[in-house]
């Protein structure tokens, strides 16, 4: 089914045209950056009181043009929030936008066609529970047919679900269900090195901000052939997981799983108080080993992100905290360190993307700081971290992805 959904700020196919430092140039089409917003409108009830409730779902989308950045917005009445948004060529098709969408739960993907966007739904359910939330997704062959498969996380039964390609058809596998159950995220990567790209999945109890505990797990599904084998990577009876990373920090062609712990004591008076922990997991010969790397302040850690963030050839991991900025993780001498990049930078989600979006060969940080209502860009300039605003951001809304655009069309780059 295909519906035509309300563009704001009419959304065309620019040709933006960026420098290169001599490389040619890089022609852009698409947009450069796509942020996923639940956005929050003033409504009067029946009873007269004026308040926020939901709004349409939200993406932003950003393009970088010849020395500033403009963006337009795309909103999808359907859903109440978009969680994340991808560049997706599916098999039948030409390729578009995915995004997730949450009350109503729908899988949809974007294209322009005749100066107006067209969604066409690739998968909606309802779950049975209070909430119907697509949460989280990565895009993967993680059954080994040589197709991208679309894995998701689910609110509020604990679905985990794995979408398959099947001749111009999407259909939806369960992969777990468990009632009154969030899964947070979804992480996929070859772990253990055998060539099945294994997913993982963060489910916890209902989110609370009272106090109390909330536990949860780390799931790890591998397909066999026939069907995905659950195991439990780790426990939590007193805290949760609502971020994973597969990465592979080494440099050896196999990733490990990385998981930011968030604190133990969160809502009331001690809200975002107490110490995320991150922990590195190993997988070797059927056996999972893991360590504590580092502590980092605050109770709050909804992102982790890898690459080279300072041009030295090795790799780092970006953790973003809700209130104590963001944080770079290096491995160096054989242990662990830590180093505040911004302490002036926060949010809830507190979004961020590492990628060379300007073509320079270097990666830069592109930041959702909702707290300061903005989109950041650093780049390292050998000696520290520069900072530059590039979108102010407006109204009342949470940021909850950032997502490099489709890729570049390049023009007599060697």
């Amino acid at each position: 089914m295909k519906s035509v959904l309300k563009l704001v700020a009419i959304f065309v196919a620019l040709i933006l045209v960026i420098g290169c430092g001599g490389k040619g140039k890089i022609v852009r089409d698409r947009p450069t950056i796509m942020l996923t917003q639940a956005q929050f409108v003033q409504k009067t009830d029946e009873e007269g009181k004026t308040g926020p409730v939901p709004g349409a779902a939200k993406l932003i989308l950003m393009y970088a043009t010849d020395g500033e950045w403009k963006s337009e917005v795309l909103e999808d009445p359907e859903s109440n929030v978009f969680h994340k948004a991808l560049y997706f060529e599916p098999e039948v098709g030409p390729p578009g936008i995915v995004t997730i969408g949450a009350n109503a739960a729908a899988l949809k993907i974007w294209r322009l066609q005749d100066g107006k966007c067209h969604a066409s739904t690739l998968w909606k359910t309802t779950f049975g529970g209070k909430e119907n939330r697509l949460r989280d997704i990565e895009i993967a062959d993680v059954t080994g047919d040589g197709s991208p498969d679309l894995v998701i996380a689910t609110h509020d039964q604990g679905v985990v679900a794995v979408v398959e390609q099947k001749e111009g058809r999407f259909e939806a596998r369960e992969l777990c269900r468990e009632t009154e159950t969030f899964v947070h995220e979804i992480e996929v990567g070859d772990v253990d090195g055998d060539g099945v790209v294994e997913i993982f999945a963060t489910p916890s109890a209902p989110n609370k901000l009272d106090g109390s505990i909330q536990p949860g797990e780390i799931l790890m599904f591998k397909y066999d052939g026939e069907n995905f084998k659950q195991k439990v990577v780790e426990e939590f009876p007193t805290r949760h997981v609502k971020e994973v990373l597969c990465y592979d920090f080494e440099k050896s062609g196999r990733p490990v799983l990385f998981a930011a712990l968030e604190g133990e004591e969160l809502g009331g008076k001690k809200a975002g108080s107490g110490k995320t922990k991150i922990k590195m997991y190993r997988f070797t010969g059927g056996e999972i080993t893991s360590e504590d790397i580092v502590e980092l302040p605050g109770g709050l850690c909804r992102f982790l992100t890898g690459g080279d963030l300072d041009g030295d050839g090795k790799p780092e991991i970006l953790a973003s905290t809700y209130k104590n900025g963001i944080w770079m993780l290096k491995y160096q001498d054989g242990k662990w360190g830590k180093k505040l990049i911004d302490a002036e930078s926060s949010g809830f989600e507190h979004a961020t993307l590492i990628a060379d979006l300007d073509g320079d060969g270097l990666k830069e940080i592109y930041v959702a700081a909702d707290g300061q209502k903005a989109v950041r860009k650093y780049h390292f300039d050998g000696s520290g971290f520069q900072r530059e605003e590039i979108l102010k951001l407006e109204g009342n809304y949470i940021t909850f992805n950032i997502m490099p655009g489709p890729p570049v069309k390049a023009e007599g780059v060697s």
